[in-house]
């Protein structure tokens, strides 16, 4: 019989990213997360009240508008800079 032999090489770059890191999860993770769930808040609460106002026959027509996007985008900004704010207000990174 014959050996079959794989050689396996591990190609490493230069740069290495720990994505757990205290500084990419205080300051990029954490106002993303904090962000997203400003932009839905703003977008779920803007779809409720176009929704009641077309059950209760105010509007004829019932449509989402790419304004009430962009002002979802208001609390996207919001809440993901409050966020930030308050990591860089807190106590400082520990090595």
């Amino acid at each position: 019989m014959e050996n079959i032999s794989s050689v396996q090489e591990k190609v490493h770059s230069g740069i290495s990213v720990n994505l757990k890191s205290p500084f990419l999860l205080r300051f990029i993770y954490y106002p993303l997360r904090a962000g997203l769930f400003g932009f839905s808040l703003f977008f779920t609460t803007i779809f409720i009240s176009k929704y009641v106002g077309y059950l209760v026959k105010n509007t004829q027509i019932f449509k989402i508008d790419i304004n009430d996007v962009i002002l979802s985008l208001l609390g996207f900004i919001l809440l993901g800079l409050i966020k930030f704010l308050e990591n860089i207000k807190s106590e400082p990174l520990k090595k």
